[in-house]
């Protein structure tokens, strides 16, 4: 009698279990069905989740820009996805087309101190070497590319931003003023100079010819003596006077360059940058 009581009792505990199992079984399978049925907001903010972790913060800094007292949130982001750096200014987003190898850091700066608005310069080195990138913010909607440097461009606050561009033995200074359309867009346009201050001292090596005019089909002014120290006084970098094989070709610059004897006569480079020797200022 008691053996029957405890087999029936084990047949119904293992009815039991088998019992729970398939229970199991169905509530995984509708709670699968149900997963794949959320709303597309939920299934949204659980791809952005997935995104975030392929997004690194480097840099982050808090500013008002637009002066309408609310603080704009400036970030770069590292996309590891993409191996690629991406700057934003609350949800507006900029991405330079060159490869960024490292970013250096952001700066809030002003070009026209009685305006409402700040810019920000994006400073990074790319294979090119170190880039200065000056974005405009004014709408606080879209970011938009003012200028891009090789330098640390020079800012007064008076609409004019001034950029140093390395021209081997001198350095020439381009000047770019603020403008903005009855519509408001605004940009950053160069202003050129028919000739740049060079101001650099050398000695010839070899004689060459000094012109009257940037016209070799000029009379010759003078021929410059050997031994003698010079003054390259400035740069004509304009295309006015080149045909289309010369143009943006800095070897037909035409350079004016003052003798001993204090004359002044004008030289193409190609025509003396081997005849002489620059003297390097401390």
């Amino acid at each position: 009698m008691l053996r029957r009581m405890i087999a029936k009792a084990l047949i119904l505990l293992i009815i039991s279990l088998i019992i729970a199992l398939i229970i199991e079984s169905l509530f995984m399978t509708a709670s699968a069905k149900n997963l794949n049925k959320l709303p597309a907001s939920v299934q949204k903010a659980s791809k952005s989740v997935k995104q975030n972790i392929q997004k690194e913060l480097v840099f982050q800094q808090q500013v008002d820009l637009n002066s309408d007292s609310q603080v704009d949130t400036i970030s770069v982001w590292l996309d590891k996805s993409q191996k690629k750096y991406v700057l934003s200014v609350n949800s507006a987003f900029y991405q330079p087309k060159e490869n960024i190898l490292q970013v250096i850091g952001t700066e809030i700066v002003d070009i026209d101190s009685s305006d409402q608005y700040k810019e920000v310069l994006f400073h990074y080195k790319s294979n090119k070497g170190e880039k200065y990138v000056i974005l405009d913010y004014h709408k606080g909607k879209a970011l938009k590319e003012l200028l891009s440097s090789d330098s640390k461009p020079l800012i007064f606050g008076n609409k004019e931003v001034i950029v140093e561009v390395n021209m081997d033995f001198w350095i020439k200074r381009e000047i770019y003023v603020l403008s903005q359309t009855l519509s408001g867009v605004r940009t950053l346009k160069l202003t050129p100079q028919e000739l740049y201050n060079v101001g650099v001292f050398a000695y010839v090596k070899k004689p060459f010819v000094l012109y009257s005019y940037r016209d070799q089909k000029s009379s010759k002014l003078t021929i410059t003596r050997k031994g003698e120290k010079i003054e390259i006084v400035g740069c004509d970098t304009s295309n006015w006077f080149k045909d289309q094989s010369k143009k943006n070709n800095k070897l037909y610059d035409w350079y004016l360059i003052k003798t001993e004897k204090g004359l002044q006569g004008w030289a193409m480079l190609k025509d003396f940058m081997n005849y002489i020797e620059i003297i390097k200022t401390q």
